[in-house]
């Protein structure tokens, strides 16, 4: 019985694989078929007749469609204009009436990209021999150079209809190297091609007396400046190098080599007329921000947008600081620096001299969280304090950044945006002590539990959570000790208001009530809280008084 069941599952099995080989032997036949049958001749299902008949009726479709676009595009063609676009100047596209196209921006050379950075505005430079050029690892010179060299080609075509050629150039020259090896660089300044731009000189303006010198009867002044005070300070001689002629004032451009023409002047090697301008005496190991302006009547000056000037940051390190390491400029810095005391919003640099001095802080971080803002006693918020103290730094040295005088007379009362914070009553007042002691002890316990406490107060943890596990009224007693010794900085036993105003900025946006029991607790009005006083406020134990002392002292 067995045995026929098997020989019948075999009979079954080998019927179905004929089955299944005869549709696919069909199917392959069909297909076959398809591509070609030779009994009717045809070629996927076509014959010769239909297959030409269906190829020119696409060719005659293809031949048609594309007579059409050729013929809209010739007259589209036709009504642009060759040389330069449709709409230029003040009927250009790109304006609008919030945004208007502004003419004749400036733009500078070199723009070379530094490798490690990466930044195209920055103009690092080494006062070096060329010997130590080639050995010094930090010289950039050569790609400034280089950069200037490939960007000046241009100017060399003879063919071209407006040449542009200063005769003096002083240092300013490939054979100088544009003075990047002395320490006293070149940088060419140029104003942008703009179709159908005419600049037109501006003899109306009578506060701009050192451009005025440079105004000719078809010149408009270029001059560079430091972008701030201290950069100013920090810049050094300039002289440039004009068509016209040298100056220690200010540069000049004559409009004879305006406008361009678009695509007309581009066949003809266009020489955009430029000024170079040559710092002399840079200060070393400073980071200097540089402003050139362009002042003609039809120039509109916007330096938030950086319209109508160009920017630029340049940087000296004299030879010495080439032949180090990065370590030894570091520690030699230090060394300098160690004895000057600067206050909040200053850093000490190097002066022209090499000596420390110090200088209002360029730039503040911003955290760009509101925790970390600053409201001052004038009720004015600061996105930082360093940026405060900044402000007191730039009014105390009349920099026209400030602006806000007051912030020399200004201080900072608490951390967090300007807000009303109410008035603390009796009631609250009476309360707060309460509060304030269970508020110490979980933060005691929970730097501990992130590690971020000093090893000293760890015994003081263990403690506080067994008294707490046992229900001690005063389980908070040792974070009380604990942020007494963490005010007390000079260990004196007692806490002055200057110890205390990091602890109040912090907590009075939160605890309004946090000054006035401060104040409560200076019994004596000496403006500092001993840590008896301390104790007394927050309930402690005479014996835990004493134990303060000794404890803080260590």
């Amino acid at each position: 019985m067995h045995l026929k069941t098997k020989s019948k599952q075999r009979r079954s099995i080998h019927k179905w694989y004929e089955g299944f080989q005869l549709t696919i032997n069909r199917h392959i036949h069909t297909l076959g078929n398809f591509i070609y049958n030779q009994e009717h001749h045809e070629i996927f299902g076509r014959d010769g007749k239909r297959w030409s008949k269906l190829a020119a009726f696409y060719f005659c479709f293809y031949v048609v469609l594309g007579g059409f676009f050729c013929l809209y595009l010739s007259i589209f063609m036709s009504l642009l204009p060759l040389n330069q676009p449709r709409y230029i100047g003040k009927d250009s596209r790109l304006t609008s009436r919030n945004n208007p196209l502004s003419p004749g921006g400036l733009s500078f050379r070199p723009q070379a990209s530094i490798k490690l950075n990466d930044i195209q505005t920055l103009i690092s430079l080494s006062s070096n021999d060329e010997q130590n050029q080639k050995e010094s690892i930090h010289d950039n010179t050569q790609i400034y150079i280089k950069n200037l060299d490939e960007y000046l080609k241009v100017y060399n075509n003879t063919r071209s209809s407006k040449n542009f050629t200063i005769h003096d150039v002083g240092d300013c020259n490939s054979i100088k190297h544009y003075g990047y090896r002395n320490g006293k660089p070149c940088i060419l300044i140029k104003i942008n091609k703009l179709i159908g731009f005419i600049p037109e000189i501006d003899r109306t303006d009578t506060n701009n007396k050192h451009e005025s010198q440079c105004i000719g009867i078809s010149n408009v002044p270029v001059r560079c400046m430091g972008e701030y005070l201290f950069d100013q300070e920090m810049l050094g001689d300039i002289v440039y190098y004009s068509e016209s002629g040298s100056s220690n004032v200010c540069g000049s451009i004559d409009i004879k080599h305006f406008p361009y023409n678009g695509k007309e002047d581009r066949n003809d090697a266009y020489q955009a007329p430029y000024v170079w301008v040559q710092f002399k005496n840079i200060t070393p190991y400073v980071l200097i921000s540089v402003e050139c302006r362009i002042f003609a009547a039809n120039i509109f000056y916007d330096k938030v947008a950086q319209r109508g000037s160009a920017q630029s940051e340049t940087k000296d390190v004299p030879n010495e600081a080439v032949k180090v390491t990065d370590e030894q400029l570091i520690n030699d810095f230090e060394d300098r620096c160690a004895s000057t005391k600067c206050r909040d919003g200053e850093t000490c640099i190097l002066n022209k001299d090499g000596d420390a001095e110090c200088a209002c802080l360029t730039q503040c971080e911003d955290p760009k969280d509101e925790r970390l803002m600053v409201c001052t006693k004038a009720n004015h918020t600061y996105t930082t304090d360093c940026e405060f103290y900044q402000m007191q730094c730039w009014c105390r040295r009349n920099d026209e950044r400030c602006t806000r005088r007051e912030a020399l007379t200004d201080s900072i009362d608490y951390f967090g945006r300007c807000q009303h914070l109410g008035i603390c009553t009796e009631f609250e007042l009476e309360v707060f002590p309460k509060r304030m002691t269970t508020w110490l002890g979980e933060i005691l316990d929970a730097l501990f539990v992130r590690k971020d406490l000093d090893a000293k107060y760890e015994v003081l943890v263990s403690e506080a959570r067994k008294m707490k596990l046992s229900n001690t009224e005063k389980w908070w007693r040792n974070a009380v000790l604990w942020e007494f010794c963490e005010l007390d900085r000079t260990h004196d036993n007692s806490v002055n208001n200057e110890e205390l105003a990091r602890f109040v900025r912090s907590l009075k946006v939160l605890e309004h009530c946090i000054q006035p029991f401060l104040n409560h607790c200076d019994m004596d009005n000496d403006n500092k809280i001993s840590s008896d006083e301390w104790g007394t406020c927050l309930g402690l134990d005479k014996d835990d008084m004493v134990f303060l002392k000794t404890f803080c002292s260590h």
